[in-house]
């Protein structure tokens, strides 16, 4: 826990122990059979680490498996959603059944969900809720104690997105920007109860990815699809996120021209804060 005095935005101790090697720890991956899920799951076996692979799709999943095989290392594979916490809890018990020890988790499981705000339906909203934030909510109730378990290093990841910092004007995605501005949130709090623990928390925050995420929405845009297929391979996310977890990075940001929107958003927050003594007093804005 981060003592209170301190500013819980600072960075932390860079004495918190890091994970620097994958070569025979174990991981469990949550939307494993396509994109960057199935990325992390090339490049942690090829790393050496064995594998608890889960997703919604069966068939993904036994594609995933043979494509691994080859690998040598231990794989496990179990249909999951994520949004169940029931299921979450039994998929837990089985990895570390049938693995032991689990060093990293990483919470990938995620939809789409395109729409102006108020044409989305109930069901839309329970949906990407229960998927993009509970899930992670149920990876941190139920796989994280796997990692308090046997006191070596380890990782907590969960896929959040650029759209957790920043809202695109461009495309109606209000309601999934909504779903990793909570996954940012989540994670940053976790951060600080795990400090000292020797588990080490990210939040990978990655720009537009080839993957399925677009195609498989049935609200995507055509707009959005054309930017996702244009954006980073899985792989180079992959990559990315294993090296971030050895620097002991918490944000993880794929190569992106995020950059100035950022820093437009940050400085309309601050002058919002500069501007509100005098609003407070009924002064004239300056």
């Amino acid at each position: 826990m981060i003592h209170p005095d301190i500013d819980s935005y600072e960075s932390l101790p860079d004495a918190r122990p890091r994970l620097q090697d994958f070569q025979g720890k174990t991981a469990i991956i949550t939307g494993a059979a396509s994109g960057i899920g199935l990325a992390l799951a090339d490049t942690l076996a090829a790393r050496g680490a064995d594998l608890a692979l889960a997703d919604i799709d069966a068939h993904g999943l036994d594609a995933a498996r043979e494509r691994l095989a080859s690998t040598g290392r231990r794989i496990c594979t179990r249909v999951l959603d994520v949004s169940s916490d029931a299921d979450v809890r039994d998929a837990a018990a089985e990895f570390a059944a049938k693995l032991g020890r689990i060093h990293l988790v990483f919470n990938n499981a995620g939809i789409d969900m395109s729409g102006e705000l108020a044409s989305l339906s109930e069901q839309d909203w329970t949906r990407a809720f229960g998927i993009n934030v509970f899930g992670v909510i149920h990876g941190i109730r139920h796989f994280l104690p796997l990692l308090r378990r046997h006191g070596e290093p380890a990782h907590f990841v969960a896929t959040a997105s650029g759209a957790g910092f920043w809202v695109n004007g461009n495309f109606p995605m209000g309601a999934y920007a909504a779903t990793k501005y909570s996954v940012v949130a989540l994670c940053e709090a976790l951060e600080q109860e795990l400090d000292g623990t020797g588990i080490g928390v990210s939040v990978l925050c990655p720009g537009p990815v080839k993957t399925l995420i677009a195609a498989r929405s049935s609200h995507a845009s055509e707009s959005f699809k054309a930017s996702i297929a244009a954006g980073t391979a899985p792989e180079l996310v992959a990559s990315q996120a294993l090296e971030a977890i050895r620097a002991g990075e918490f944000y993880i940001f794929t190569p992106t021209r995020m950059r100035p929107r950022l820093e437009a958003r940050f400085a309309r927050i601050l002058g919002a804060l500069e501007r509100a003594p005098a609003i407070a007093t009924g002064a004239p804005p300056a």
